[in-house]
């Protein structure tokens, strides 16, 4: 077998291991939180999967390192990035009423 096969494949399955193990991670702190599934259970769902999925695909195809800055940027906009109506905008309107 060719050794670059080899690293792959233990790339990939430390890949989806990692995955698991953080989807159980979360899974257990919102249940001892006693908290359903929200926004930020979401975000934090969503790095878990999508993090391992970039390594996987990272290694399994030939990418581009710009097409790996890119998504790795929008997954660092996607976590740092505030949702909702946080902070007190009221959409733009200036006026303040409620």
């Amino acid at each position: 077998m060719d050794t670059g096969f080899l690293l792959s494949l233990a790339v990939v399955i430390g890949a989806v291991a990692i995955a698991l193990y953080g989807l159980r991670i979360v899974h257990l702190r919102l249940t001892a939180k006693n908290q359903g599934f929200g926004s930020n259970s979401l975000r934090a769902f969503g790095a878990v999967l999508f993090l391992p999925t970039i390594l996987i695909i990272s290694v399994t195809t030939p990418f581009q390192i710009e097409t790996l800055a890119a998504l790795l940027g929008t997954v660092a906009g996607y976590l740092l990035s505030r949702g909702g109506n946080e902070g007190g905008n009221d959409g733009g309107t200036g006026t303040g009423s409620d």
